[in-house]
C-alpha cells in the first residue's frame, strides 16, 4: 500500500505540474494571437455591440408599451364584464328569491323623451306588453334599474346596458333613441333573444364576448358582452351591455413608439379592427389571414392571439421592423406595436478610428514573455518531482502504518469476541475511524444483551395477549343458533377486533321466557385497557338486566353509568345500544346512548337507517338521564345493528364506507336472513377497504323477527 500511495502522489504531483505550466504557455499563446487580431475585432465589437444596446433599448421600450397598454384594455374589459356578472347574479337572486324584493316600475318611452338616459321597457314582437306575467317578470327585473344605471353612467363608452329574458322582455338603461319609433310612430320591436350577447352567453353558459358588431340603434362599431342568469339552475334571462370601441383607439395610439411606429388592434377572427397605418399589409377591417405572401407577420400575430406576447422581427410592406405583441386576453384580442429596424441601425463607425495603433508592440513583449516562461517550468519540474519523491516518502509512511494496525484489530473481531483497543493517537482521519469501531463493539455488547431482553418480553406480551383475545372472545356469544327451539326468532353476531384484543362488544340474552335483550357497544380506545373497560360494561349490562328483571333500557343505562364512572381515571367511556324486545307481541324499547343508528326492514321494504334522539354515552359523568324509544317489529322485519367500525372502514384514498354504501350492501339481498346478511354486509366492506389496514373493530348484529309462531319455511319467509 506505501508502494501505491507513493506512487499516486507522484503521478498526482507531475500531472498537476505539467497541466498548470502547458496551461500556462498554451494561454500567454492564446494572449498573443488575440492581441493580435484586436484592432478588426474591437472594431467590429464596437459596431455589434453598439447596435446590440441600440436594439435592446427599441425592443424593451417598444414591448413594454405594447404590453403596458394591452394590460390596461384588458383590465378594462375584465372590470366591464365583472360588472355584468355582478348584474346577472343579483338578476339571479331576484328570480330565486322574488320575496325579498319590491315591485319597480319600468317605464315605455315617449318621443317627448328623446335624449333622456333612463331605464326603459322593450320587447319582441310575440309579447303582450299588457299581460299579467310580462308586468310581473319586468317589475321584479326592475328592481335593477339603478344598478343598470349606475353601471352606464360608470362607463362613458357604454352604448347600453340591460337584461334580456326568455320570454322576449328586456330592461335597457342609456339613452332614449329617435330610433325607438318608426316613421309612423310605432314603438319598435326589440328581441333580446336574437342578439349575438344573448345567444352567445346561454350557449356557453359564462360570460361571453362578441366580435366587434354594428350596435343596433347607432350602427357603430361595438362588442357586446353577456352573463346568464339563472332560476333553479335554468337560464331565464341575460345580462347585457355593448361598450363602444371608440375608446380602445386610445390605446393602440399609446402603444406607438415615436412617430415613426405604428400600432393595431387584431381581434380573434384575424380581423384588423384598428390600426394607425391607412395603407398596407396591416390597414384597417383588413384580415391576416387574406395575406399570404407574408408568413412570418401571420404567424407571430397568432402567437399574439393564442396568448403570448413578445418582440420579434419580421418584414412589413417590404421593411424589416420590431414587432412587439401582447394578448387582450379578456376578448381574445392582440394589441402590435411596429418600429422600423432603419431606426436601429444608425451609424456607429465614428467609434472605430482609434483602436488600430499599440498592437504591435504588445505582441512582442508577450513573445519574450512566452519563451522565459517556458525555461523556468522546465526547472520547477526536475526540483519539484524530487522534492515530491522525498516528501511522499515520508508522508506515505506516516499514513499507512496505523491503518495496518487497524486492519489487523478489526480482523481479530470475530463471533463473539467484540474487545477492541486503540492505543495510538494519529488526530486524522484513521483515529476517528479506530474511536467508531471501538465505540461500535461497545454499542454491538449493549445491543445483544438489549435484544435477548426485548426478545424475551415480547414472547410474553404475546402469549398474554393471546391468552387476553381468547378470554374476550369466550365471553361473546359464539352459538349459532343459540336458542334452537324458539322459533319467534333468528338471531346471528359478529366481531372483527383491529388489534389482538378490541373494545366492541355485542351481547344477547333472555331476562325472562318472553323478553330477549340485545346489545351492541363500542368502548373508546383500542387494545388491552378498551379490552377490560368492555368486560367490565358488558357484565355490568347483563347483570343489571337479569337480576333486576328491569325492561327498561334507559334504567339499566343508568345503574351501569354510575357503576363505571366510580374509579373510572382512565376516563373511558362506552357508546351502547341497548333494546328489549317483547317476544310475543314484538314490541320493543330501545335507548341509544351515544351509538350508530340501527337500521331496520319491514317485512315487504328493504333496509333504513332509524333515526332518533341520542343520549350521551355511558361513563361520560354520573346521574344521566337516559332516553328511550319504542318501537315495534311483525313478522318478517328484520334488524342490523353494528359499531362504528362498519361506517369508518377507510380505503387506501382515507375514504370511509359511509351510511349509504352500509345500506347498499344491506339492501344487495334484503331478504338474507341473519347468517347470510352480516357476511354480505363484511363483504361489502372487504371489497371496499381493498386490503387497506383495519383501524377499528368491525362488530354486527342480526334479529330477523318471525313473529309469536314463527314463519313456516324459507319459501314463506321470502314472501314477506
Amino acid at each position: 500500500m506505501k508502494k501505491k500511495v507513493l506512487r499516486v502522489m507522484l503521478m498526482v504531483a507531475i500531472t498537476l505540474l505539467l497541466f498548470i505550466g502547458i496551461t500556462y504557455i498554451f494561454q500567454l499563446i492564446r494572449m498573443r494571437n488575440i492581441l493580435a487580431k484586436n484592432s478588426e475585432e474591437s472594431s467590429r465589437h464596437v459596431e455589434e455591440l453598439s447596435d446590440q444596446a441600440m436594439s435592446k433599448q427599441i425592443t424593451e421600450r417598444l414591448y413594454s408599451q405594447a404590453f403596458g397598454c394591452a394590460f390596461t384594455a384588458n383590465n378594462q374589459l375584465k372590470g366591464f364584464a365583472n360588472t355584468i356578472s355582478l348584474i346577472a347574479d343579483s338578476a339571479t337572486d331576484i328570480y330565486n328569491h322574488p320575496d325579498k324584493y319590491g315591485r319597480a316600475t319600468v317605464i315605455i318611452p315617449d318621443p317627448s323623451m328623446i335624449g333622456e338616459k333612463t331605464g326603459m321597457f322593450l320587447y319582441a314582437e310575440d309579447v303582450d306588453p299588457n299581460a299579467s306575467e310580462t308586468l310581473d317578470e319586468l317589475s321584479l327585473i326592475g328592481n335593477l334599474q339603478g344598478n343598470l344605471m349606475s353601471m352606464y353612467s360608470a362607463y362613458p363608452e357604454l352604448a347600453a346596458d340591460y337584461i334580456g329574458t326568455e320570454s322576449g322582455i328586456m330592461l335597457l338603461a342609456g339613452e332614449v333613441l329617435e330610433d325607438r319609433w318608426d316613421e309612423d310612430g310605432n314603438y319598435v320591436y326589440l328581441d333580446p333573444r336574437k342578439r349575438p350577447w344573448y345567444t352567445g352567453a346561454i350557449e356557453t353558459k359564462g360570460v361571453y364576448f362578441t366580435g366587434v358588431q354594428l350596435d343596433y340603434d347607432t350602427g357603430e362599431p361595438a362588442i357586446m358582452c353577456g352573463a346568464p342568469i339563472y332560476k333553479d339552475e335554468k337560464i331565464v334571462a341575460v345580462a347585457g351591455a355593448g361598450i363602444y370601441l371608440d375608446g380602445m383607439q386610445s390605446f393602440m395610439m399609446n402603444a406607438r413608439l415615436g412617430n415613426e411606429g405604428t400600432s393595431c388592434i387584431i381581434d380573434k377572427e384575424g380581423t384588423i379592427i384598428f390600426s394607425s397605418r391607412e395603407n398596407g399589409e396591416l390597414k384597417g377591417q383588413e384580415s391576416i389571414n387574406d395575406d399570404r405572401n407574408n408568413e412570418e407577420l401571420v404567424s407571430l400575430i397568432k402567437k399574439g392571439l393564442a396568448g403570448e406576447s413578445g418582440v420579434e422581427t419580421a418584414s412589413i410592406d417590404n421593411e424589416n421592423c420590431y414587432i412587439a405583441y401582447a394578448p387582450i386576453e379578456t376578448v381574445g384580442w392582440v394589441l402590435v406595436s411596429i418600429v422600423p429596424e432603419s431606426i436601429v441601425v444608425e451609424p456607429t463607425k465614428d467609434l472605430l478610428s482609434a483602436l488600430q495603433n499599440s498592437h504591435k508592440a504588445e505582441i512582442s513583449q508577450l513573445n519574450e514573455a512566452v519563451k522565459d516562461s517556458a525555461l523556468l517550468f522546465i526547472v520547477v519540474i526536475i526540483l519539484s518531482g524530487l522534492l515530491t519523491l522525498l516528501a511522499s516518502n515520508k508522508l506515505s509512511g506516516n499514513i499507512v502504518r496505523p491503518i495496518r494496525l487497524l486492519n489487523k484489530k478489526v480482523r481479530n473481531l470475530k463471533g463473539d469476541r467484540l474487545d477492541f483497543s486503540w492505543d495510538i493517537n494519529t488526530g486524522d482521519e484513521v483515529q476517528t475511524l479506530a474511536d467508531s469501531f471501538s465505540s461500535m463493539t461497545e454499542r454491538m455488547k449493549q445491543y445483544i444483551v438489549d435484544i435477548q431482553t426485548v426478545t424475551a418480553e415480547k414472547e410474553r406480551i404475546g402469549a398474554e395477549l393471546n391468552v387476553a383475545a381468547k378470554i374476550q372472545a369466550d365471553m361473546l356469544p359464539r352459538i349459532f343458533p343459540p336458542y334452537p327451539d324458539r322459533e319467534e326468532f333468528d338471531l346471528y353476531a359478529t366481531m372483527t377486533p383491529a388489534k389482538e384484543v378490541g373494545g366492541d362488544f355485542y351481547d344477547f340474552f333472555l331476562i325472562d321466557n318472553d323478553h330477549i335483550a340485545l346489545v351492541m357497544a363500542d368502548v373508546s380506545g383500542k387494545g388491552v385497557p378498551a379490552a377490560l373497560f368492555m368486560v367490565i360494561a358488558k357484565t355490568l349490562i347483563k347483570n343489571r338486566a337479569q337480576i333486576t328483571k328491569n325492561y327498561s333500557p334507559a334504567k339499566i343505562l343508568s345503574s351501569v353509568n354510575n357503576q363505571l364512572c366510580e374509579g373510572n381515571e382512565a376516563e373511558l367511556f362506552v357508546t351502547v345500544w341497548l333494546a328489549i324486545v317483547q317476544i310475543s307481541t314484538g314490541k320493543g324499547i330501545a335507548a341509544n346512548a351515544g351509538h350508530e343508528h340501527p337500521a331496520l326492514r319491514r317485512a315487504d321494504g328493504s333496509y333504513e337507517l332509524v333515526h332518533y334522539r341520542h343520549s350521551p354515552a355511558v361513563a361520560t359523568m354520573e346521574d344521566i338521564r337516559f332516553s328511550e324509544h319504542e318501537f315495534e317489529m311483525h313478522p318478517g322485519d328484520s334488524l342490523f345493528v353494528y359499531t362504528d367500525g362498519v361506517t369508518e372502514a377507510t380505503d387506501s384514498s382515507n375514504e370511509l364506507f359511509g351510511e349509504e354504501r352500509l345500506v347498499e350492501a344491506l339492501n344487495k339481498d334484503p331478504f338474507a336472513g341473519p347468517t347470510e346478511l352480516l357476511p354480505n354486509v363484511k363483504s361489502s366492506i372487504d371489497d371496499f377497504v381493498a386490503g387497506a389496514p383495519q383501524f377499528d373493530d368491525i362488530t354486527m348484529l342480526a334479529l330477523r323477527y318471525n313473529g309469536k309462531f314463527g314463519l313456516q319455511d324459507e319459501h314463506d319467509r321470502s314472501k314477506i
